[in-house]
């Protein structure tokens, strides 16, 4: 790369050359003009040298390129002969091969160009100011030099600026930006699956804890339920509330772990055939108790038989039976709950209803997402921010389908699950 002209290499041609001291308005008055500043130049050269180095030592980018003192010795005399030459009024072949050249140097050395052009910018506002100092009584000479020196300023930048681009400066940043990106990314990766890893151990930790002594507390109530079976009186009802409320702590647990699972897409799912129907009807005769001890009604319609090819029953069983302890708990007392299931078109499709005073619309948007508010109440109902919603959300995605709550028009609420039928 060395023995090849720069020129040759950037592609520039006598052709280049002309058009582009053409477009920068660079003509014979301006180079009689720069050779007018040469005994100028030679006289502030060491002051402007010293400035810019003065300059560049203030910013740490900078420094650092000049902290070997040859090194900066070197800077000082390339940078001296680098400003005079400016004002020999000579710009041939050899003009653009030198001002290549540092602009190579510079970007083989790592100075980014945003400090080469800071460095350029002082440089003219020094010139500018010994300017004004020297020229002042004769305000039109002076405004010609300041246009003259800012134009072969120019021109000295655009081919730094190419020295930069072909040499493979712009590249090689980009490649390191890049870089660095990835490696950002990768660490946050890591981070992340150890923070994972960790709500993964605490998880375990909790359900271990909580599932024994609520698995005890129902071994106990069942014993009790077997000495006294009536459940509508003392102590009878205590001990069957006792078991219910284990059998939804229980429930809640499976949520948690489903719903950490589901949201790491490694939850195993059982493709099978079986009776979408049977299972719902199955999940209103589990719950019916449930039901009766809140206060609610609940009833089977739709259709008898709803077949499925490829669903997996033990999530569509939980999917229903969250929907219906949702309807127990967020309606008061008295209110009718209806479950349906049917098919249309290759889906099937399941509803559970309620005539309860339905869900406020401030809420409504967050129904299915696991949100850090736990609880709001809207007129007349109570409306919870847990996982069920969320679980059967998520439960919906894994099976190919969906749940919406329905626009019903009417009092109560009425959520509808769509999965295919297979």
């Amino acid at each position: 790369m060395s023995e090849t002209p720069l020129l040759a290499w950037v592609g520039i041609d006598d052709g280049e050359r002309q058009r582009r001291m053409e477009f920068l308005g660079i003509t014979d008055d301006d180079r009689a003009r720069l050779e007018e500043l040469a005994p100028f130049a030679e006289s502030i050269a060491d002051d402007a040298v010293e400035r810019l180095y003065q300059h560049m030592l203030s910013f740490e980018e900078t420094a650092a390129f000049l902290a070997d003192a040859a090194l900066a010795a070197r800077f000082k005399e390339i940078q001296r002969e680098y400003f005079v030459g400016m004002t020999r009024g000579v710009y041939d072949a050899g003009y653009f091969e030198s001002r290549l050249r540092i602009g190579l140097n510079h970007a083989k050395t790592r100075v980014a160009l945003q400090w080469y052009l800071g460095g350029c910018l002082a440089q003219l506002h020094f010139v500018q100011a010994r300017l004004f100092e020297t020229f002042a009584a004769e305000p039109e000479k002076l405004l010609g030099y300041l246009e003259t020196f800012s134009k072969i300023l120019t021109l000295d930048i655009g081919l730094a600026a190419d020295a930069y681009i072909t040499g493979g400066f712009v590249e090689r940043s980009l490649a390191e930006a890049h870089e660095r990106e990835a490696d950002h990314a990768r660490q946050a990766l890591v981070a992340r699956w150890r923070d994972e890893a960790r709500k993964e151990e605490l998880l375990s930790m909790v359900v271990h804890d909580i599932r024994s002594p609520v698995t005890a507390m129902m071994a106990t109530a069942r014993v009790g339920l077997r000495r006294y079976r009536k459940t509508d009186e003392p102590p009878g009802k205590q001990f069957s509330l006792i078991e219910e409320s284990g059998s939804n702590v229980l429930q809640i647990i499976d949520d948690m772990i489903a719903v950490s699972r589901l949201s790491h897409d490694d939850m195993p799912v059982r493709l099978e055939a079986f009776d979408v129907a049977e299972i719902v009807s199955g999940c209103v005769e589990e719950l019916r108790s449930f039901a009766h001890q809140t206060g609610q009604s609940v009833a089977m319609e739709g259709a008898h038989s709803v077949p499925a090819r490829t669903l997996d029953r033990v999530l569509v069983r939980r999917i229903v039976s969250n929907l219906l302890v949702n309807a127990f708990r967020h309606t008061p007392a008295g209110t009718h709950v209806t479950v349906s299931s049917d098919a249309r078109d290759g889906i099937c499709i399941i509803r559970v209803a309620d005539d309860g005073p339905g869900i406020p619309r401030s809420i409504r948007d967050r129904l299915f997402v696991s949100a850090s508010e736990r609880g709001r109440r809207g007129p007349g109902a109570y409306v919870d921010s847990g996982l069920g919603l969320p679980f059967c959300r998520m439960a919906c995605e894994r099976l190919g389908g969906h749940i919406h709550l329905e626009a019903t028009g009417r009092r109560g609420s009425s959520f509808v699950v769509e999965l295919p039928a297979g």
